[in-house]
């Protein structure tokens, strides 16, 4: 595989992720100027608390699938008719699980409505992801960015439409269940006349070997949905909805950040699998290339956000959701070092160290809970954020020794000071033209960023030599080679 390959494939993913959270940040304003703080809440904890469930519907299976058929695509066909039953299996435990506990929380009957019918959207959502690695193994990320975007406009538009029409955050959870089987369907369909044959099947030996390679991912998986969603599923326990409505408002829009580094190791992930079987050359080239574009454009977007977070939140929001700029200006930097952190751990996942990952995310996950106990009855959505951090500062700074001593070190002390450069010059900027309207702020910041680019050297003569090859001469050059 070419890198121009790995580019092309990101790019495309790319393109899709921000078409699909464009068109989701959109339903996350209308949702919350229309629904209002309170009921914006109800809805979002609605939301997490399904999520952190996620886990026993995923399995591990979504990723161990891309690696396996990556390496292996003669053995597609029964990894897939495999894993289709196991994840039948999951289905139903999960959906009871999530129905018994809801009963515990304490909450009125629509808000224990609105968390069944999430359920089940999100239960059909982890089948249409299972189907979807699938897309992602054979490195065919058309079909991806085709499902992600099925789904981003049926809940978006007929989201919308609905709230204006005045229903309730209960009629949207319909809305994320039609918009979740739309895509369903579509992934079904293609992978039936693509890929391989839709059924079920019992192997033992290969149920066996995917229930056992796949406990680490699950692992990894569910304590990365833990704190990803446990801190508005405590908030709303813990302080009640008006404030979860807050942490969403900030937390949502950093979340639309994620895209990022997301859409990107969906598409390096099997090229990562691929060169660690075949070339610890090509494998060490790819890992430091995405590693450095991650740390720039990471910290890049979380100085522009924090300087401007105030006027952010105010304009996409309103004054009702004032107090979410200061979770807005703590959590914008947790999200800079994700935009790594997901490089590493893909890393590990591809170098058969997925192990490591599940027990540093496993304890940060609950370093998170622990966090979130003391903080949050103290600092309310504040502490929430700084639990965020903290946590999302622990995966790294393991994850970063392990694989100095593992494999190689991330070039982390190289590029500091210059990514500390480009983001102190960038926010003295925007503190100097503070009052000037956003659309000059935006895009001169972007400009003073780039020049500090070029005074930092933040990239070498052939790694720009090597990016404008890309674009003469697609297809000719290989990871290894460069």
């Amino acid at each position: 595989m070419t890198f121009r390959k790995i580019v092309s494939d990101s790019a495309l993913v790319l393109s899709g992720e921000v078409i699909e959270r464009v068109l989701r940040l959109v339903l996350v304003i209308f949702s919350a100027r229309l629904l209002g703080d309170v009921n914006y809440g109800k809805f979002t904890f609605a939301l997490s608390f399904t999520s952190l469930f996620m886990i026993l519907a995923d399995g591990g299976l979504h990723q161990l699938i891309v690696r396996e058929i990556a390496r292996n695509r003669e053995k597609a066909q029964v990894y897939v008719q495999n894993g289709l039953l196991l994840k039948c299996i999951l289905a139903a435990v999960t959906g009871l699980l999530i129905y018994v506990i809801v009963q515990w929380t304490g909450k009125p009957a629509d808000v224990m409505l609105a968390v069944y019918i999430m359920a089940a959207a999100m239960i059909v959502g982890s089948f249409s992801e299972f189907f979807a690695s699938i897309f992602r193994a054979h490195q065919r990320m058309t079909y991806d960015v085709a499902a992600m975007l099925i789904f981003g406009a049926v809940v978006t538009c007929l989201g919308v439409t609905m709230l204006f029409l005045g229903f309730d955050y209960v009629a949207l959870s319909y809305v994320y269940l039609l918009a979740h089987v739309l895509r369903l369907f579509y992934c079904m369909v293609v992978v039936h006349l693509k890929f391989t044959r839709l059924k079920l099947r019992l192997d033992r030996k290969v149920a066996g070997f995917l229930i056992r390679e796949g406990f680490p991912f699950g692992i990894l998986y569910f304590f990365a949905l833990m704190y990803t969603y446990v801190d508005s599923t405590m908030l709303s326990i813990m302080i009640g909805d008006q404030v979860v409505g807050w942490y969403n408002a900030a937390y949502r829009l950093v979340f639309a950040m994620l895209f990022i580094p997301v859409a990107s190791m969906k598409a390096i992930f099997p090229a990562m699998s691929l060169y660690y079987k075949e070339s610890a050359e090509a494998f060490k080239s790819l890992f430091e290339r995405s590693f450095k574009i991650m740390f720039l454009v990471g910290f890049a977007l979380a100085s522009l956000i924090y300087s401007l977070a105030d006027r952010i939140i105010v304009i996409i929001f309103g004054e009702e959701y004032a107090p979410a700029a200061g979770a807005l200006k703590i959590l914008v930097w947790s999200t800079a070092i994700i935009f790594v952190g997901t490089v590493q751990t893909h890393a590990t996942r591809a170098s058969n160290h997925q192990g490591f990952t599940a027990k540093v995310v496993a304890a940060s996950a609950a370093l998170n809970v622990i966090l979130n106990l003391f903080l949050i009855p103290k600092y309310s959505l504040y502490g929430a954020a700084f639990a965020t951090i903290a946590s999302e500062l622990f995966t790294f700074v393991f994850h970063s020794f392990y694989l100095t001593k593992k494999l190689f070190g991330p070039p982390i002390l190289k590029l500091a000071p210059k990514i500390a450069a480009i983001c102190l010059v960038t926010g003295v900027y925007i503190r100097v033209i503070y009052e000037f309207n956003l659309f000059f702020i935006v895009p001169t910041s972007l400009l003073v960023m780039l020049g500090m680019l070029f005074l930092t050297r933040y990239f070498t003569k052939e790694e720009v030599a090597f990016i404008k090859s890309l674009v003469k001469a697609p297809g000719r050059i290989s990871v290894s080679k460069t």
